[in-house]
């Protein structure tokens, strides 16, 4: 059963140092009361669609954001609720 206060990260990666900074921006996110997140990063996946795949199948988070390493995720104002 999916984990509905559960926000997971599943990063393709093949650059550590790309990686920290992905995880960087990560970190500075403003993450709603009564919710926690997981980071899940995948190297040496086959592909990055088998790599999310395997990734997925690990998570009970209801809510699951795909990046690679060289995407960051920035919000400019406050998120909008998960609920």
């Amino acid at each position: 059963m999916a984990d509905k206060n559960k926000i997971s990260f599943i990063i393709c990666t093949n650059d550590e140092l790309q990686l920290q900074e992905c995880l960087m921006y990560i970190n500075l996110l403003h993450i709603p009361e009564g919710y926690q997140t997981e980071v899940i990063t995948v190297t040496d996946a086959v592909s990055m669609a088998s790599g999310y795949n395997e990734a997925m199948r690990t998570s009970d988070a209801k809510y699951k954001i795909y990046l690679h390493q060289d995407m960051w995720v920035v919000f400019g104002k406050e998120p909008r609720s998960f609920n």
